[in-house]
């Protein structure tokens, strides 16, 4: 018997077309041990492909011809055709690197085979090497790929080699050998969540029909209200990858400064980046961009996706980046708070629906009907916060990739470690074809948002603050949060 999908997972299923692969990955870069020779990476694949895949790795979709589709175990699996060994031209450099990724990324995976593929790169400067590690969105979400990849690395130096693959938890699927009348009360509690889920969804759908239609006060967005961009047309199947990295410690501090969460300080800083970008191409919207934000929502020993999305008000209508902070701020605080009013099964199944509504627009070509949904996906997933090593070999940075659909042509995903904040920009090639300029815009909104914040006298950052929170409860989607 095989693991069912969620509604969410076949989502992303649907949504996959060939110019629209749904993969999220990874790209670690290391060092080579000291002392270690070139032929370190071949080691290293040799030592991996010794070691046995177990779920979710050795499985692959059933046909879901007359059924939906499952996860069963792969009775043809090679670990071989999933492993690959590359290397760079020399002198590799990381814009070789990206370059290379970018292409990888841009690929549909096998459906007959397990969705995953691991890419050991050699050839870089500096005695440094790459693993780039990519999955089907539907197999797993980014904040699960973390936690598998992890499962692979070791803050010893000495710990042998453990290939990701390896080891993973196999989901248990006994049967249950509860009486008849715990089985009789599981299902009135089965009931009672199935009633309180359909109550939730239809209050999350009312109270975003009511912020589209401008009938409910809120800072946080409803569907189908940003403005038009750049980053709203339709793509290609080919994508550009660009990175940048800031220190952890001093968001943090920034943060504390000016009474804002790291995610919002993050947010505002990608808003900045946004701002100045569109500035330079004299394509700034006059109303605010809107973010889709993935939040979260995991429990213990369930597989696959277990996430949602809220919007957030990016305020780049707002010149001033402290007031920008603070507008966006009030607008995450209220879209977490709609999130925890209702059950986590509530907030997956909407995000379900949502999906399912893009998927359908963009299949039948509807999207010029409405406004976009969302202008840019921003995601936020921390990572550890130790240095790793795989089999001596120190890992120095690692950045995130994810998915584009139809109609977003940029995605920005942010993954901690130890003291760095990395930034993983992918985008369509077409439609941002300078993404290394916008990854650069990064630091310079960081420079930004810091002197804002070190110019501003203490209690001016905490009126600031209350006025904002304070036109959060009071204010119109439609107005400024600034």
């Amino acid at each position: 018997m095989g693991t069912r999908l969620s509604a969410l997972d076949l989502a992303f299923l649907a949504l996959e077309t060939q110019k629209s692969p749904v993969n999220i990955g990874g790209l670690g870069v290391f060092q080579l041990p000291k002392g270690k020779p070139a032929s370190f990476v071949r080691e290293v694949r040799d030592a991996l492909m010794e070691q046995t895949a177990g779920p979710p790795f050795d499985q692959k979709l059933s046909g879901g011809v007359v059924s939906l589709p499952e996860w069963i175990k792969d009775p043809d699996f090679d670990l071989s055709y999933h492993v690959r060994h590359s290397a760079l031209p020399k002198p590799g450099s990381m814009e070789d690197l990206l370059e290379l990724v970018s292409r990888l990324h841009s690929r549909v995976m096998d459906r007959e085979r397990p969705l995953w593929e691991c890419h050991l790169i050699e050839g870089l400067r500096r005695r440094r090497f790459a693993i780039y590690v990519k999955f089907h969105h539907a197999a797993i979400d980014g904040v699960g790929g973390i936690q598998i990849l992890e499962s692979c690395f070791s803050e010893d130096p000495e710990a042998p080699m453990r290939a990701p693959w390896a080891g993973v938890a196999r989901h248990d699927r006994r049967g249950s050998s509860k009486s008849l009348i715990e089985r009789l009360g599981g299902l009135s509690q089965e009931l009672m969540d199935t009633a309180r889920l359909g109550a939730d969804v239809g209050r999350m759908l009312l109270g975003h029909g009511l912020k589209t239609a401008g009938l409910k006060p809120s800072q946080s967005p409803g569907l189908f209200t940003a403005p038009r961009s750049p980053f709203n047309v339709p793509i290609t199947g080919a994508r550009r990858f660009a990175t940048a990295s800031l220190p952890l410690s001093e968001i943090k501090q920034l943060g504390a400064a000016a009474g804002a969460t790291v995610n919002d300080v993050l947010l505002a800083i990608c808003a900045g980046a946004l701002r100045n970008y569109l500035k330079a191409h004299k394509a700034l919207p006059d109303k605010t961009l809107l973010a889709n934000v993935p939040v979260s929502i995991r429990q213990i020993n369930r597989p696959g996706n277990q996430i949602t999305y809220v919007g957030a008000r990016l305020c780049t209508d707002v010149a001033e980046p402290l007031k920008r902070l603070h507008g966006i701020g009030a607008s995450t605080k209220e879209a977490k708070r709609e999130v925890l009013e209702v059950s986590p099964a509530a907030a997956i199944t909407f995000a379900v629906m949502a999906q399912g509504l893009v998927a359908v627009l963009n299949r039948f070509r509807l999207t010029d009907l409405l406004p976009p949904p969302a202008n840019v996906v921003i995601s936020n997933v921390p990572g550890p916060r130790k240095p790793l090593y795989f089999g001596g070999a120190r890992l120095l940075v690692n950045y995130p990739l994810s998915v584009l659909v139809d109609g977003q042509a940029l995605n920005i995903t942010v993954i901690s470690y130890c003291d760095s904040i990395d930034f993983g920009l992918m985008a369509c090639r077409n439609a941002v074809p300078d993404l290394d300029r916008l990854a650069g815009m990064i630091t310079e909104a960081y420079t930004e948002l810091k002197r804002a914040i070190a110019a501003a006298p203490p209690r001016a950052k905490k009126k600031l603050r209350r006025k904002t929170l304070r036109q959060a409860r009071g204010s119109r989607p439609g107005n400024r949060g600034s």
